[in-house]
């Protein structure tokens, strides 16, 4: 198990910027290595479920459920099962002028050959995080 965290600034109000990241369809505009969202069970609230496709090392489809939601400022989604790395998800939206800050905190839950590769992982995730900031930033921004 690892953790890193990221912060993002938004170019927009933190209700405009909750809306787009608490809608799980949304995802794959502003996540492109997330070409899918389905199954998704109901309006966001804690215990709503959605099934994430992702491009990691071929295919996979995360399960996903809201652990921890408040409207406009914090956004807990965890990994149920799917593949070797298992993130929860810990937005924290904080509203600075007509801009939101976003705190991530994303612990990963490793097992298999990704255990060994961990000491790697945070730092290339990071980095996946600041594109998804700056993609998040142009899809609300407009």
């Amino acid at each position: 198990m690892f953790t890193f965290k990221q912060v993002g600034l938004i170019d927009a109000p933190v209700e405009k910027v909750f809306a787009v990241v608490s809608d799980f369809s949304q995802i794959p505009r502003w996540r492109k290595d997330v070409p899918g969202i389905t199954q998704i069970s109901g309006a966001t609230a804690i215990g709503t479920s959605f099934l994430e496709e992702v491009n990691f090392m071929g295919k996979k489809q995360l399960l996903m459920k809201v652990i921890d939601f408040v409207p406009n400022q914090r956004l807990v989604i965890e990994a149920q099962h799917g593949m070797n790395l298992l993130p929860t998800q810990s937005f924290l939206f904080i509203a600075e002028g007509n801009k939101t800050r976003i705190d991530l905190t994303v612990v990963m839950r490793v097992s298999g050959l990704f255990k060994l590769m961990q000491f790697m992982l945070p730092a290339q995730l990071k980095k996946t995080w600041t594109g998804y900031f700056v993609n998040l930033n142009d899809l609300v921004s407009k």
